[in-house]
């Protein structure tokens, strides 16, 4: 992505935290929030990552603030809303991104054992709930802000496996609602950003692209191709930002489709004047 299709300055009067921001799509939302002049708070538990996301947000030009943080530590979560405050003065804004996403663990519910359970909720829901108790309050005192959460297409639509990280991500786009109805009164907007899967390096993923069955199908549902981790960055600097300051309580689908499964098996139909597509993905799936 070239510095002609970000918006200079458009987050400039903004201090935005952001939960699992050391690599993956919440690396890059700290990336493109940056180039859009947000000061970043990043959190996560690696120190090194952590530093080196911090410099590398610093070598664009903004400053950065690198927590150490376990999202499933309430404790922890509170001190780097802290910290954040302490740092920059305010915080206008919140995203609730870290989560285990597709735990080798999980998978159908009567399968999941009552220790992975606890641990998954405690990451990927109870996580949100401290971001959010203590990120409400700062953005509140700072006369209003935003907050983003980031949900899944597993949260709308059943799953053969992963039953736990779907139930969570269901729970947080009904907390969304919950958040935007109530917040509103001291100027805060809560959306949310339900995605479909994106080639953020993360090996399991990888895999099932690769993979000459798997990776075909997958593709197939969402319009031959998973998604960049720019493509959610984009979409959560509009939210997060001015632009969106009439828009609160949306579940925005950022999945080519996938949401809706306009592109499951079936085939063309030809439309006048138009010539069929010749896409392989576009044919029947044995």
């Amino acid at each position: 992505m070239n510095d002609s299709q970000f918006c200079p300055n458009r987050l400039g009067n903004d201090v935005i935290l952001i939960t699992g921001s050391t690599a993956g799509l919440g690396a890059a939302m700290a990336e493109r929030f940056a180039r859009e002049g947000a000061k970043v708070v990043i959190t996560g538990r690696s120190e090194d990552r952590g530093k080196a996301m911090r410099e590398r947000l610093e070598a664009v030009g903004t400053e950065a603030l690198f927590v150490a943080m376990d999202v499933s530590q309430e404790s922890q979560v509170k001190a780097a809303v802290g910290a954040a405050v302490e740092r920059f003065g305010k915080l206008t804004g919140l995203v609730n991104n870290a989560a285990w996403i597709q735990n080798r663990n999980d998978g159908p519910l009567t399968e999941i054992s009552a220790e992975t359970w606890r641990k998954l909720v405690s990451v990927d829901l109870d996580g949100v709930f401290y971001a959010s108790k203590y990120g409400l309050k700062a953005i509140a005192q700072a006369g209003g802000g935003a907050v983003l959460n980031m949900s899944s297409t597993g949260g709308i639509r059943g799953q053969v496996s992963s039953h736990c990280y779907g139930a969570c991500k269901g729970a947080i786009q009904s907390l969304t609602l919950q958040m935007a109805t109530y917040y509103s009164r001291y100027r805060i907007r809560t959306n949310c950003l339900v995605v479909g899967p994106f080639d953020t390096g993360e090996g399991r993923l990888r895999a099932i692209v690769e993979d000459p069955v798997k990776g075909r199908k997958l593709r197939h549902q969402y319009m031959g191709r998973v998604g960049q981790p720019h493509e959610v960055a984009s979409s959560a600097a509009f939210l997060m930002s001015a632009d969106a300051s009439f828009i609160n309580g949306v579940m925005l689908p950022v999945d080519n489709g996938g949401t809706i499964r306009s592109h499951t098996a079936h085939g063309a139909i030809n439309m006048a004047d138009v010539d069929p597509p010749s896409n392989d993905w576009v044919s029947l799936i044995d």
